[in-house]
């Protein structure tokens, strides 16, 4: 009888499987697979397969099919556990440090980046040891891309930079044009969007030398999205129908899919909302043909909302409930969010502002839900990471003890093995305890960022200025109400995109605040000037602080100091970098002082206390605490003029600062 290779036979068995996934999703979506019997039967396989790394082979080949035609949300992962005990028997370094690398990745397609960089990192010391500079640069993408999802923009660049010096010390192509592309989506995220096309256009050189059309296809929608974050429309669409023509020449359904919501993006903004439907109702078909009930429902309300442009109410409607109610079924949170923001807007455009507050109440409702499966997900990562940490301590402990009972001749065993015993307990439980610490206070973080967010939005500013965009359009005052209604909603968007990063660019914290203030001002009348000085030398685009931190000082000034004033009033935000890692603000108003302000609001609101200022105090004091800055407190300067009278109120406070790669 002739022998199957093991590699082969691993192979076979793992595209007989993919194959079997591939005719059920031709019988149609509802169809039940029950895949425990046949991940059984393929665990049960392995024993038929001599050569330990050849078992390793096939598990790693098999946990890839299960994670992306059977289970994409469950976190654990069966053939990368049965993988990791075969390579901890054989003690074998470059066999754990692939087996690592793959855990890294199947946990980040779960969403668990801490545990996904705690992986990388673990592969990454087995392969230091190992002259494998393919599997190396590997590992060094794989925990950057993971950095990358976790906001932590400045470990990524690092990661991706060691990954191409490597690549390009080894003759790597791939590895290089992945860590560039790489390179070039950190700076898309942060919008230094000329930076990302020169990135992307180096890797696509290298694609295009070796006529890898996946790697081309990738690269050219990158620099279409690029493209259309310069708000230049035309280009991204040509940059994105190159992309779609190397997806249709692979056949790659998940490249067109996003192609076609790329291309009915970039119309959508060009007002081209004929072609914007076509290329939407492709993904729809696309998608329903995949089978993926989230980008179906996705498309949906991609499609209501162009409707809403177009205003066609009936059309955009139909088209955003339906998407709604299928996200609703499948628990979509994100996509059940974004149809509220569009039904938000649909009420708005048809002038019933009381339904399109329940509507942005609903969204911010889901918001705060999303936040908190995030503070859930976090915690329990830092729980397994916790478990994992503890094991490997008591590991740890176990070998020591071992070590000790070889020394049982030793007369002072005895001593040894109490001072041993001290030391251990002292060392792993104050870990223990500083470990916990920790996980509390990230967890309280999180928290207070939720309930930041959600005391900022408060419903007196949103009903205000559905109030004032109502008054705008009695008073027959049409392109005041949009313009008013526009900045409102890309105000909300704003505070809903920013509440979800840890640190965000300067110039998107500026950007919020001027739109803020100047409705601010729409709703005092132009009451006030508003002033802001940035600190010649700042790059507004690389240094990076918390978002929102800023505005409930904004917002007292204005209501405590400006309002009552009457008129003639000046706000000025002054900032400039103090001391390294700190950003010095000063917000100065002219109003009446806090005295005054004080005596108002005893005869107003006497138990009023402001919860966005608390709340962003406490936040401050966290950020103090976990990046170990010195801040200076608070500091409320009471201003008088030459007569000894109050004339206005300076705040100064000090952020912390990362940057993003200088």
């Amino acid at each position: 009888m002739k022998l199957i290779h093991p590699h082969i036979f691993a192979s076979c068995t793992c595209m007989f499987v993919a194959g079997f996934l591939w005719l059920a999703g031709i019988a149609g979506t509802k169809i039940h697979v029950d895949t425990t019997a046949i991940v059984q039967h393929q665990l049960d396989t392995i024993t038929s397969i001599k050569s330990d790394t050849a078992k390793i082979h096939y598990l790693l080949n098999a946990s890839s099919i299960y994670r992306n035609e059977w289970h994409k949300r469950e976190q654990e992962n069966p053939f990368l556990t049965q993988a990791l005990k075969l390579a901890e028997k054989m003690n074998d370094s470059l066999q754990l440090a692939r087996v690592y690398n793959a855990m890294c990745v199947d946990q980040r397609n779960v969403a668990r980046y801490l545990l996904a960089v705690n992986y990388g990192k673990q592969a990454l010391e087995y392969a230091s040891g190992t002259k494998d500079s393919s599997l190396l640069s590997s590992i060094l993408n794989n925990i950057g891309v993971a950095y990358r999802r976790l906001d932590d923009n400045q470990q990524a660049f690092e990661y991706h930079m060691r990954a191409l010096h490597v690549a390009e010390a080894s003759g790597n192509w791939r590895s290089q044009a992945i860590a560039i592309n790489s390179i070039g989506n950190i700076y898309l995220s942060t919008e230094q969007y000329d930076k990302a096309i020169a990135s992307f256009q180096q890797s696509l050189e290298i694609e295009k030398q070796h006529h890898n059309n996946l790697g081309l296809a990738i690269n050219y929608a990158n620099i279409g999205l690029a493209l259309e974050g310069k708000n230049q429309y035309n280009k991204a669409v040509d940059y994105f129908i190159k992309s779609l023509s190397y997806n249709q020449l692979i056949d790659n359904l998940q490249g067109k899919l996003i192609s076609y919501n790329n291309l009915g993006q970039a119309y959508q903004k060009l007002g081209q909302y004929k072609l914007s439907l076509d290329y939407f109702t492709k993904a729809l078909q696309l998608s329903d043909q995949i089978g993926d009930v989230i980008d179906v429902a996705d498309s949906y309300i991609s499609l209501g909302y162009t409707y809403l442009l177009m205003k066609k109410y009936p059309e955009a409607h139909n088209h955003i409930t339906h998407g709604l109610s299928i996200a609703q079924s499948i628990g979509a949170k994100s996509l059940i969010m974004k149809a509220y923001q569009a039904l938000q807007e649909y009420y708005a455009g048809k002038g019933n502002f009381k339904q399109s507050m329940e509507m942005l109440e609903k969204a911010l409702n889901y918001k705060d839900s999303l936040l908190n499966d995030k503070i859930s997900n976090r915690m329990a990562e830092l729980e397994v990471l916790y478990q994992l940490d503890k094991k490997n301590a008591t590991i740890q402990l176990l070998q020591n003890e071992a070590y000790l009972k070889d020394l049982e001749s030793d007369r002072n065993l005895i001593l040894a093995l109490s001072l041993m015993a001290l030391i251990v307990v002292i060392v792993v439980g104050g870990y223990f305890v500083i470990h916990h610490r920790e996980l509390k206070i990230r967890q309280r973080a999180l928290q207070l960022e939720l309930q930041s967010l959600r005391s900022r939005m408060n419903p007196h500013f949103i009903f205000n200025s559905l109030n004032s965009i109502h008054k705008y359009i009695w008073t027959n005052q049409p392109e005041e109400a949009s313009d008013y209604l526009t900045k409102f909603a890309r105000l909300i968007r704003m505070i809903l995109e920013n509440s979800e990063r840890d640190f965000i660019p300067l110039s998107k914290e500026i950007e919020f605040l001027s739109i803020y203030v100047e409705l601010e001002n729409l709703r005092c009348n132009h009451s006030f000037e508003f002033l802001l000085q940035i600190e010649e030398g700042i790059d507004t685009e690389d240094v990076m602080i918390a978002p929102l931190m800023i505005q409930p000082f904004v917002e007292n000034a204005i209501w405590h100091g400006l309002a009552p004033k009457k008129g003639g009033g000046i706000l000025k935000i002054s900032m400039k970098l103090h001391e390294q890692k700190k950003l010095r603000v000063e917000i100065e108003d002219n109003g009446i002082g806090r005295q005054k302000a004080e005596e108002i609001k005893m005869q107003k609101s006497p138990q009023h206390v402001s919860m966005g200022l608390r709340l962003t105090e406490e936040r401050l004091k966290l950020l103090q605490h976990s990046f170990s800055f010195n801040l200076q407190q608070i500091q409320i300067v009471d201003l008088i003029d030459g007569n000894q009278e109050p004339c206005g109120t300076k705040i100064i406070l000090e952020l912390p600062v990362e940057f993003a790669y200088s």
